[in-house]
């Protein structure tokens, strides 16, 4: 099976908004304190809006839609397909961190893990597919 090339970009950049998302969730939750819950979300959004302008301009090059409305547009549907891996990310870590008291750092990795192959099939074939 060969794998698209956008695959590959979208590792990378994955890789990036992964990182965005555990520095943020640590940032809030180990160094300012936040509860976990409330930094799991704040760190979702922060990496999920960093991944909206990479994927659509680096991932994918979509480049047809560029005035507000529908920028604007995409990114609520981008954070509407993309709050399901929110939901899975805040399950995981509620479970790891506030009922089993796990590791936050390594269970944070891991529900970016199960998050990325989500939001990859929802980018893929929802958000940016391309229109034939």
């Amino acid at each position: 099976m060969k794998l698209p090339k956008d695959f590959f970009i979208y590792c990378i950049f994955g890789a990036m908004a992964t990182l965005v998302n555990m520095l943020s969730y640590e940032l809030l939750y180990a160094k300012l304190g936040l509860p976990n819950t409330p930094a799991v979300a704040l760190a979702w959004f922060m990496a999920v809006t960093f991944a909206f302008f990479t994927n659509k301009y680096i991932v994918f090059r979509e480049r047809g839609k560029t005035n507000r409305h529908s920028i604007a547009a995409e990114l609520l549907y981008f954070y509407a397909l993309r709050a399901a891996s929110g939901v899975l990310d805040i399950i995981i870590m509620f479970i790891a961190v506030d009922v089993m008291n796990w590791n936050h750092t390594l269970w944070k990795f891991i529900s970016n893990i199960a998050m990325g192959i989500c939001n990859y099939l929802a980018g893929r074939f929802f958000i940016f597919a391309k229109k034939s």
